[in-house]
C-alpha cells in the first residue's frame, strides 16, 4: 500500500479520506468491440468518444464500471468504424473506509479527480490498437485534463 505523508493543498477533506481510504486492486477488460463499417474509407476526420461510468459498492470494495463507445467518420462524414470498450475497476476500502456511507456527488468527484487516471491508459491504447488491427490509420487519445472524466482531443497518425 503505497504511504501518504502529507495531503495535497486545497484538497476537500471527504476526497481525501476516500483517496487514501481505497486500493486499486484490479482492472479488467469485460468489452472489447471494434467494426469496420466503410471499407473503401481510409481517413478519418472526426472521433466523438463517449465515456460513461456506472458505481456498485459493498461492505469492502466498490466497482466501477467504465464504458466507452465512439463512431469515427471519414472526411466525407461518413461512418467508417464503431469502437467499444468496457472496463470494469475494483476498489478494496481500507479498515478506515469500511463500512462509511460515500455520498453520490464525493463518489462522481472521486470519479472525476482520481479513478479516471487509471482507467485512461487502457482506453488509450485500446482505440489505438483497434484502430490499426480494423487497417486504419492510429488513432491516439489525447490527455485527460483535471476535473474531466475522458479525453477531448485526439490524433491520427497515417
Amino acid at each position: 500500500m503505497t504511504e501518504t505523508t502529507s495531503r495535497p493543498v486545497e484538497t476537500d477533506s471527504d476526497l481525501w479520506t476516500v483517496i487514501q481510504g481505497v486500493e486499486l486492486i484490479d482492472i479488467r477488460v469485460v468489452r472489447w468491440h471494434s467494426e469496420l463499417l466503410d471499407y473503401a474509407s481510409s481517413a478519418i476526420r472526426d472521433f466523438d468518444p463517449v465515456l460513461d461510468v456506472d458505481f456498485r459498492r459493498d461492505d469492502d470494495s466498490m466497482q466501477l464500471r467504465w464504458s466507452f463507445d465512439s463512431v469515427l467518420r471519414s472526411t466525407g462524414d461518413v461512418d467508417v468504424a464503431r469502437l467499444g470498450l468496457t472496463l470494469v475497476q475494483t476498489f478494496a476500502f481500507t479498515e478506515a473506509l469500511a463500512g462509511a456511507e460515500l455520498s453520490g456527488e464525493l463518489v462522481q468527484r472521486f470519479i472525476e479527480k482520481t479513478a479516471v487516471i487509471s482507467v485512461i491508459p487502457f482506453v488509450r491504447e485500446a482505440v489505438q490498437t483497434m484502430t490499426v488491427r480494423l487497417g486504419l490509420p492510429a488513432v491516439t487519445l489525447g490527455l485527460v485534463r483535471a476535473g474531466e472524466t475522458g479525453p477531448h482531443v485526439f490524433s491520427v497518425r497515417s
